[in-house]
């Protein structure tokens, strides 16, 4: 129906229970013509489909990648309802019908309206705050990229020197990008390639709003591989990789994005320090330059989530864990990365030059990722409580020219 299969489907495998005929979606009224949109047989409004259809790619792309859900009001939230792609919630079209939304993508791809394509238009959106945003999930697509496949850590992380020695054997190691899903009192992870049908879920990512929430994701990921954490906890991004030389050993990541032309010393301790499983929860008060918790018991239950997500890695802290920053084109300040590798785990940039060819579209936008600034201060964390692209091979390729 969908095009996709379960990331655990061997081909070989005979149905348990007898299927009856299947029928796959049939979208061939968004590929041409119009759509009406009538009530009591009165023609109230026509969409062109040649907008609905890219408006339609963006909004499931988003959710398939960050799970994050779009909700839609007027004729376009009626003619996703219609369509059977969203349901009425609240008066408003609300988009995550798992299988409708799966044979979409499959109907993007065919139409070439792919996912990095989605990523490189949001970037180029003149709204700062959007473009912040969209910036996490353009790192978090490409960091998928390179690890759809076994590849060794020191290919995509530059290690900051200074840290403990133990952890520079870490970047030896081959790492691939997983699911996770609770099953008993254990973990089962399967290897995601990003490129392909294979799913675990029909989502990839999750949003969670709360702290709870993050918790909840931490403690049985439900067969996804990314978590945007809530803005209050601290890093943008949560994933973990499954090290290819041993059975069930894990590698939990956790990464701060900042899209910006320059990252102060004190914005890049701040950054560094939301990666931290215990200065997770952070903020500073006027009357206190100290970071203080805002809720110690919450920070402790999410820092022994991390530790139980999966069988982690001795090679990288008591957390098992590679903190890592994100930042483009302005890098963190050098001082202070080099202060915070003394901490407890591994710290490590990112090395975004040797991610993608540089002629294909993902490498140009790496390419103007390094020499455009925002327009405006970077606000993708705009928070009261101050929380803040080809595929690779498997050698290093030549950097891109800044």
């Amino acid at each position: 129906m969908t095009g996709f299969r379960p990331s655990d489907w061997d081909g070989d495998e005979e149905p348990t229970v007898k299927l009856g005929n299947l029928y796959g979606f049939n979208f061939e009224s968004l590929l041409g013509g119009e759509h009406l949109i009538g009530f009591s047989g009165v023609i109230l409004i026509s969409i062109a489909e040649s907008k609905l259809l890219p408006i339609l790619a963006d909004f499931v792309l988003e959710y398939t990648l960050t799970g994050e859900i779009r909700r839609l009001g007027g004729p376009i939230g009626e003619a996703m309802v219609e369509f059977g792609v969203s349901r009425f919630r609240e008066q408003a079209a609300q988009t995550d019908e798992p299988l409708a939304i799966l044979a979409l993508v499959t109907l993007f791809e065919q139409q070439e309206l792919t996912t990095a394509g989605y990523l490189i238009r949001a970037l180029n959106t003149p709204n700062p705050a959007c473009r912040g945003i969209a910036f996490e999930a353009f790192g978090a697509y490409l960091l998928a990229r390179a690890f759809s496949d076994p590849t060794p850590l020191r290919e995509v992380f530059e290690l900051v020197e200074g840290g403990k020695k133990a952890n520079k054997k870490l970047l030896d190691e081959v790492a691939e990008l997983v699911t996770l899903e609770k099953v008993g009192d254990d973990f089962q992870v399967t290897p995601l390639k990003i490129a392909t049908n294979f799913r675990s879920s029909h989502v990839l990512g999750r949003s969670p709003k709360t702290a709870a929430d993050t918790l909840e994701w931490l403690q049985n990921p439900q067969g996804s591989a990314f978590c945007f954490p809530a803005n209050t906890v601290g890093p943008d991004l949560i994933f973990v990789l499954k090290l290819t030389n041993y059975k069930d050993k894990v590698l939990r990541v956790c990464v701060q994005f900042k899209h910006t032309q320059t990252l102060s010393p004190q914005d890049s301790e701040k950054a560094i320090r939301t990666t931290d499983p215990s200065t997770f929860l952070s903020r500073k008060t006027k009357d206190n330059n100290s970071p203080t918790c805002s809720d110690p018991l919450m920070r402790g239950e999410i820092e022994n989530a991390i530790k139980n997500l999966g069988n982690g890695t001795n090679k990288a802290g008591r957390c098992g864990l590679l903190q890592v920053v994100f930042s483009r084109p302005s890098p963190p300040d050098s001082n202070a990365l080099e202060k915070a590798a003394k901490g407890s785990h591994p710290l490590a940039t990112v090395l975004v030059r040797f991610l993608e060819e540089p002629e294909s579209d993902l490498g140009q936008a790496i390419l103007s990722l390094a020499n455009v600034a925002l327009r405006g201060p970077d606000r993708k964390r705009k928070d009261p409580d101050e929380i803040e692209g080809a595929r690779p091979k498997r050698q290093r390729r030549q950097p891109i020219r800044e």
